[in-house]
């Protein structure tokens, strides 16, 4: 906590004027810091990125000691940056395939600082402060210009994914005993401007992931707060999936749309996917002519060199310069590293859903549960976005640093490590 600035007198007459900040409290900053810049692009970011990124350079060597301990038990999770950097040999675009792999392996590696050194709760208010802040801009912006579908972000899907996040993050925070009651009332007005941008950015996948987070929190603070493993809780678990099943299966039977087609059709969504099923079939095409190594990463969205990217361009209306992707993660992530790298890629991602899950349940503290939720919606995301383990997403960064928090935890509380204060 910052203390009061007092003069200190010396041998002169003259005293001088010292600010002390804690360790705590300027990890709490800087991350937050971070956090904003990483979250909404805007002019002139580069000149609080790139000093950051200098500062966490510095601060990974500054925690070796922590994080090399921390790998040791998650080396699994650096394969992936380790593959891209090789990739480069075989790449179509070596140059832009090498700045990529190294953007992304510094992101991970901020991952591994933040998680060795701040604690979850730390973590949770500093995501608070910067999304929170970004969040409340955002809806004074749309409503002030009339923007409501994007507001100060590049695309509706963005905002509707930003909003997400927020949205995950005010609810845990509204949830947490451990917060003042200030704080958790922001949370609360603040979840529900995320919902309403949210259903203005008219993404069906970001209110549908609205939904089953909420419902996710809700569960868990049902069974996981206080922990699991407690008669009544499990009795009522039981009672509850029961008569869940029997209402779901009675309603169900009676619908003739279940609710996820409901909000599709509501925002002129088709259900069965069909422009998503297409691409992924032009991805299946590119995968069957480089199956294990891929092209490297930008190596296949070259309009002026592939005759494929031009037939994708003009079927889905796209111009000579626009940014696009396969909407799904997994064929990206293919298409560009191959049948190794994806298989890698999996690899970590399930080891550190495994950690959250085991973080949540042997935990079940406000910060896990947090993290059980944001895991949950980075999974269901990855199957209709590609923008899973690209550098400095911070949507993606939250379920690494879950994960690594999580097994932190776990360490300590194993007496496998003990964490010293700094």
């Amino acid at each position: 906590m910052t203390s009061l600035a007092q003069p200190i007198h010396g041998g002169s007459q003259h005293g001088r004027l010292r600010l002390h900040i804690s360790n705590e409290r300027r990890d709490l900053l800087l991350f937050a810091l971070w956090c904003l810049v990483t979250f909404v692009q805007f002019p002139g970011d580069s000149l609080i990125l790139y000093p950051l990124a200098l500062y966490y350079s510095w601060a990974i060597l500054r925690d070796q000691s922590r994080i090399v301990t921390l790998m040791a038990k998650s080396w699994v999770v650096l394969l992936f940056p380790i593959w891209c950097l090789i990739s480069p040999i075989w790449a179509v675009e070596p140059a832009a395939a090498f700045k990529k792999a190294v953007y992304l392996g510094l992101t991970i590696m901020i991952c591994y600082q933040v998680a060795a050194t701040m604690r979850p709760r730390a973590i949770l208010y500093s995501l608070f402060i910067a999304v929170g802040g970004i969040g409340l801009i955002n809806v004074v912006y749309a409503y002030g210009t009339g923007d409501i579908t994007t507001g100060i972000f590049a695309q509706k899907n963005t905002m509707g994914k930003n909003m997400v996040v927020l949205w995950v993050i005010c609810v845990s925070v509204f949830i947490d005993s451990g917060s003042s009651r200030g704080m958790r009332l922001a949370g609360l007005a603040m979840s529900g401007v995320a919902v309403l941008m949210a259903f203005h950015s008219e993404s069906a996948t970001a209110v549908l992931l609205i939904f089953g987070t909420g419902a996710l929190i809700a569960l868990s603070v049902m069974f996981l707060i206080g922990g699991l493993m407690r008669l009544s809780r499990v009795a009522a678990l039981c009672f509850g999936l029961a008569f869940t099943s029997i209402v779901g299966a009675v309603l169900v039977s009676n619908m003739q749309s279940n609710p996820a087609e409901l909000v599709l059709q509501h925002f002129g969504k088709s259900s069965t996917l069909t422009g998503r099923t297409v691409l992924w079939d032009y991805a299946e095409m590119q995968i069957a002519e480089r199956p294990l190594l891929g092209v490297g990463e930008d190596g296949f969205w070259q309009y002026a060199q592939s005759p494929l990217v031009r037939k994708i361009f003009f079927e889905f209306y796209k111009k000579p310069g626009d940014s696009f992707n396969f909407h799904n993660s997994f064929y990206e992530i293919t298409v560009h590293q191959g049948l190794i790298g994806v298989g890698i890629a999996s690899i970590a991602l399930i080891w550190a859903l495994l950690q959250v899950v085991r973080g949540a349940l042997v935990f079940g503290a406000t910060p896990q549960i947090f993290f059980l939720a944001m895991a949950a919606a980075v999974l269901a995301r990855s199957m209709t976005e590609a923008d899973f383990l690209k550098p400095f997403v911070l949507f993606h960064m939250v379920l690494w640093i879950g994960a690594l928090s999580s097994l932190r935890l776990r360490m300590q509380y194993e007496d496998a490590w003990r964490f010293k204060e700094s």
